[in-house]
């Protein structure tokens, strides 16, 4: 039988790496032309005295977690960075004596709270920094123990108590939440952003990339079989159907069977706009409103979870239910979202594993076999090697069969990475990674890719890291991308 793992946390180090972005991100607020990623490296004694390492990564993504117009670039970067910091001195005075991942996740994840509280910055940003700690921890024991993510959670080596987070859930175990065996393959849901060309055309030969990867959706669902589509919509109904209406029809020029979900990033103001522009979908593009599979929260988090909205929430909801992702700053938001109508509610790495399984065993507890309540997979443009890897592996445990992937459509494939960082991913993960000529990239094959070789001892991917090739947080010039 295996034991919940003791440990001992011994050292937390940060790195950062620059990725030179291939084109405009416009999510929100914000359009991105430039990105870091923020990298943590933790080392951990085992309780049979071994040392193992564990990473964690997730890119500073500004105006996401905080969208304060009154708060620069530069501040939403230092705040991140901050409360990572902060997290990182928790989880060392914490770990300094044995003890399981789930009680220093608890003690960590409140300490991060209570931190960002009297640091005026909100609980989306607050709990990144706990998140990162905790995805290293949990890799660091996978390493020393041998143990995939997947397995660690059928054995419950990381001492999970998902009653404490959730009353509902006393009782309930890790493996009852999770895949019986984790998925060697899922569906790539691709993101058309605000500002992405859809057709050839709409790229100007000023704008044209030719730099072997797909540039407008026309060219993803032509050379990589693209079938599933998150689709951001910006708070204007008129040209958010426009827009919707440029895309329904290039599909069903091509003749794709697909399904779509539309991403609102907090943009529409209240319900009406949003319901009229989804009436308009209905009666005008049927076919794709009949493919769209939910919403992802349209409305600003200022008013999301607001109790007089209740009865518009749960109206669209039974219409095309509603998720909610931005506002879900708390452990128990998914509770009172679902109380207020809502029926869906994120899984992203940066918001924390532990905080998605309890949410994913909230919706089976929640659901009454009609699959009414549900987690989803979403992207916050994690690229390789370790945000992409840790966050297909978590998918991969859960057996969400789509996720939405947009950060391999903003760089260009590996070449953020190192020659080291890329001949390990093409040697030891080779299904998922294919190379042709100079370019290394995530291989999407009828809209698919393989998660087989992720399989392995800890998240997926740590093994791969050259940390020789990562700049030191003390020695990184934040200016670099706020300038």
């Amino acid at each position: 039988m295996v034991q919940v793992a003791k440990v001992r946390i011994k050292d937390v180090d940060f790195f950062v790496r620059n990725a030179p972005m291939r084109m405009p991100f416009r999510f929100g607020a914000v359009t991105l032309t430039a990105s870091a990623v923020l990298h943590v490296r933790m080392q951990i004694e085992m309780e049979n005295g071994q040392l193992a390492s564990g990473w964690a990564a997730d890119m500073l993504a500004p105006k996401w977690f905080d969208k304060d117009p009154d708060k620069s670039y530069e501040k939403n970067l230092r705040d991140l960075i901050e409360a990572a910091q902060a997290a990182a001195a928790v989880y060392l005075q914490i770990g300094a004596q044995a003890a399981s991942a789930f009680d220093i996740w608890r003690a960590g994840y409140d300490a991060g709270i209570e931190w960002g509280d009297a640091h005026g910055l909100n609980r989306l940003t607050a709990s990144n920094g706990p998140s990162l700690q905790e995805r290293a921890l949990i890799d660091a024991i996978g390493v020393g123990s041998g143990l995939s993510y997947h397995q660690m959670l059928l054995d419950n080596v990381l001492g999970l108590e998902l009653g404490d987070i959730h009353s509902e859930l006393k009782g309930v175990r890790p493996a009852d939440i999770v895949a019986a065996q984790p998925l060697t393959s899922v569906q790539v849901r691709h993101t058309v952003g605000l500002v992405d060309p859809i057709r050839r055309t709409d790229i100007t030969e000023q704008d044209r990339l030719d730099d072997g990867l797909p540039q407008s959706l026309e060219e993803y669902v032509e050379h990589q079989g693209i079938r599933y589509l998150k689709i951001k919509i910006g708070g204007d109904a008129k040209a958010d159907y426009s827009r919707l209406a440029d895309i329904a029809a290039l599909l069903s020029e091509k003749e794709i069977t697909y399904q779509a979900t539309l991403d609102g990033n907090e943009q529409y103001g209240d319900m009406g706009a949003l319901v009229g522009l989804l009436e308009r979908v209905e009666r005008e593009l049927p076919t794709m409103y009949e493919n769209l599979l939910y919403i992802e929260q349209p409305l600003d988090r200022a008013v999301a979870l607001d109790e007089s909205l209740a009865e518009d929430i749960a109206a669209v909801s039974a219409r095309k239910p509603m998720l909610i992702d931005e506002s879900d700053e708390e452990l128990n938001t998914f509770k009172r979202a679902a109380a207020l109508g809502y029926r869906g509610v994120s899984s992203k790495a940066c918001k924390g594993l532990v905080k998605a399984l309890a949410n994913a065993a909230l919706a089976q507890h929640l659901d009454d076999g009609s699959g009414q309540y549900f987690i989803s997979a979403e992207d916050l443009t994690n690229i390789a090697v370790v945000p992409l890897h840790q966050d297909l592996v978590h998918v991969a445990a859960l057996g969400i069969t789509h996720v939405e992937r947009n950060g391999h459509h903003y760089v260009r494939g590996l070449d953020h990475l190192s020659e080291l960082e890329r001949e390990a991913c093409r040697s030891e993960h080779a299904p998922l990674y294919r190379q042709d000529g100079s370019l290394l990239a995530l291989d999407i094959c009828s809209g698919q890719i393989d998660l087989s070789s992720l399989q392995r001892p800890g998240l997926g991917g740590g093994e791969a890291v050259d940390d020789a090739a990562l700049t030191r947080l003390q020695d990184w010039e934040i200016t670099a991308l706020t300038e």
